[in-house]
């Protein structure tokens, strides 16, 4: 600050405030009329002169769209030079001689307070008292000047301040009017009145757009509502929310959406009470159900998502990665199966999906068992106990014992083939456990990875989330990422009933999965896994908590 600068903040505050409700009637004025232009597609002409009238209509609305971001902009701007603003007038042909003049008078009277100070020492012990008195009350005037000084000194830092935060804003539009300016002119060169056909230079256009897309008014919305860390201000957006929604201007009422929808779930009842439903993830749906037709809708799927993932948040690796683990463990499945059973038909149905009747309960039934006139209650009982022991490693040796004991009828070289026959099963279930067990581990790292990202979400939520707690997250999850699944299937296997194919049972136990976490999220904001990954890590704290509250400690 210098002495020639001079602030009425007030006024100010007004003169932001009148612009934003002239731009914002402005915009409102724009938009009507941009449905105006917009509107002349709905002409059903047709020809050259018809399809230049269109392109022309066109070209105003994208003037309109570059003049109503201008707006958008200087409305934003307005809004954050207002809430800069007080009302004090910092005049600094005030401020600062007040200031100075204020330095100088603690000055002298510190220097006064401690002479009196010296001559209360060496004074004779009936003065003492008269020489102390003085001390204090040139201490106390000291003390008085020093708060003037500081508080003239806050209105020049105020003032300086101000016009550090302030000197970016207001430029975004100043491009931008000026290309719709230009954009203007070149849209009344020449017009033909035989064809009907306007001519202007077509390069104005992309300019304007380039402008407009280098201006995203929803994340200099989202920018203004985080602190220095970088992290969103839940106190702001809980204020916005309760007291200034109507305030918002179209792109804030976006961005405050989307704001609401990146935060934790945590975060998220912090300021509206409740975690944000999630949208229905019809697209997980049907890649699930894609996936469970066998190795083809697996590679599909892994293909498809590496495809369309996002390189700079790293999805693309991860859906990489994927495709390594389902090529590997489908290899491994086929491979095992074709060594332990010599069959390489048998091998090559271990790719896809059955859909012959009853080829479900024929793949969980043990050998010999009842395939015929069983309940669906049974049905159920088999899929969980096939799936729970295809994560259980068998003795091999033990396997071929058990074999011939009960192999009462043969002797001999039958004796043996049956042994032989039984450590080769045994040997293809543990290889299959191993497999199993390769995926959970492989599932466990995506888990990790999910929720690293789920900590910096939480982090520019506010919200604390250890390493450990993400390790602790990622190993619940899995763990019930595989339960749900094996009583995904049990489910399947009971509403479809004895006859029903391992391909109709595989795309329904993915629907009920799906319909179970689907609910959830919109309830909650949460899916089961995460659900129950929060409840067992939050555990320990809440039992802390509640016994310090019935025990006092």
């Amino acid at each position: 600050m210098v002495e020639s600068d001079y602030l009425d903040q007030g006024k100010l505050k007004m003169q932001c405030h009148t612009a934003i409700s002239v731009f914002t009637a402005n915009n409102r004025k724009l938009s009507a009329l941009r449905r105006i232009y917009n509107s002349s597609r709905d002409v059903t002409f047709t020809g050259k002169g018809s399809e230049s009238f269109f392109g022309h209509c066109d070209n105003y609305v994208v003037l309109i769209d570059a003049i109503m971001t201008a707006n958008d902009c200087d409305i934003a701007d307005n809004k954050t030079l207002w809430a800069m603003l007080g009302f004090d007038i910092l005049d600094g042909s005030v401020i600062l001689p007040k200031k100075r003049e204020a330095k100088q008078n603690e000055e002298h009277e510190r220097h006064e307070a401690d002479k009196a100070k010296r001559r209360r020492d060496s004074a004779p012990e009936d003065e003492k008292g008269y020489w102390d008195s003085k001390y204090h009350n040139h201490l106390n005037r000291a003390d008085i000047y020093e708060e003037e000084y500081n508080y003239w000194k806050g209105l020049e830092e105020k003032f300086d301040q101000i016009e550090t935060d302030s000197k970016g804003l207001f430029k975004d539009s100043v491009s931008i009017r000026t290309a719709a300016t230009n954009g203007l002119k070149e849209l009344s060169r020449d017009f033909s009145t035989k064809s009907f056909v306007f001519f202007y230079n077509p390069l104005w256009k992309n300019g304007i757009e380039k402008l407009c897309n280098q201006v995203s008014m929803v994340d200099k919305c989202k920018e203004k509502w985080k602190d220095g860390n970088g992290a969103y201000n839940l106190d702001v957006l809980k204020d916005i929310l309760n007291n200034r929604m109507d305030e918002l201007s179209a792109p804030e009422v976006t961005a405050f959406e989307e704001v609401l929808k990146e935060l934790h779930p945590e975060a998220q009842k912090k300021v509206i009470g409740r975690a944000v439903a999630g949208d229905a993830d019809i697209k997980g749906l049907i890649k699930g159900i894609t996936k469970s037709v066998g190795a083809e809708g697996k590679f599909g799927v892994d293909v498809y998502d590496i495809a369309t993932s996002d390189n700079d948040k790293g999805s693309k690796r991860v859906a990489g990665f994927k495709l390594v683990q389902d090529v590997e463990t489908t290899f491994a499945t086929w491979a095992s199966t074709l060594v332990y059973s010599g069959d390489i038909k048998k091998a090559n149905g271990m790719l896809f999906s059955s859909a012959k009747k009853g080829s479900f309960l024929e793949l969980i039934s043990e050998k010999g068992a009842e395939l015929k006139n069983v309940s669906r209650g049974e049905v159920a009982k088999r899929s969980l106990k096939y799936d729970a022991e295809s994560y259980l490693f068998k003795n091999v040796k033990k396997a071929g014992a058990e074999a011939i004991e009960n192999a009462d009828d043969l002797t001999g070289q039958a004796l043996k083939n049956v042994g032989r026959e039984a450590e080769r099963a045994a040997k293809l279930k543990n290889f299959k456990a191993g497999v199993k067990w390769a995926g959970a581990i492989a599932d466990f790292a995506f888990n990790v990875v999910d929720n690293f990202e789920e900590q910096e979400q939480a982090r520019i939520s506010g919200v604390e989330m250890t390493n450990g707690r993400v390790v602790a997250e990622s190993v619940i999850e899995t763990g019930v990422d595989v339960v749900l699944s094996i009583g995904g299937t049990a489910l399947a296997g009971f509403i479809l009933g004895s006859g029903a194919p391992v391909l109709a049972v595989g795309a329904v136990s993915v629907g009920v999965v799906w319909a179970a976490n689907s609910l959830m999220e919109m309830a909650i904001g949460k899916d089961i896994a995460e659900l129950a990954s929060d409840a067992l890590c939050d555990a320990p704290k809440a039992v802390v908590s509640f016994t310090s509250e019935v025990f006092g400690g």
